[in-house]
């Protein structure tokens, strides 16, 4: 009689479903960790942008009250008040009971 070996059949492709996983494990973990970064930067964008929103409000503000400043009628109370300065012909009383 003949001996017949008997062989066995190998699986083809048996890492294939161990790969996948870790795969699958590496993707959720990068997924997971990259959303948590972008929820970071959501909230630092936010906190910018109501920094920014600030500085404009101020921006305004100072731009206003420059306006104010460069006009006439608040140069000459400047003038008086802060340099003592009077017009031509006018006349300045000092009450000397203080």
């Amino acid at each position: 009689m003949k001996k017949v070996a008997i062989r066995r059949k190998r699986k083809s492709g048996w890492w294939i479903v161990p790969l996948l996983a870790v795969a699958f494990v590496y993707t959720a973990f990068t997924v997971y960790s990259q959303s948590r970064e972008m929820y970071a930067i959501r909230i630092e964008m936010k906190e910018v942008q109501k920094r920014i929103d600030r500085e404009k409000a101020l921006k305004q503000e100072l731009l206003k009250q420059k306006d104010q400043m460069n006009s006439d009628e608040s140069i000459e109370k400047i003038a008086r008040e802060k340099l003592g300065m009077v017009k031509d012909g006018e006349r300045i009383f000092v009450d000397i009971n203080q």
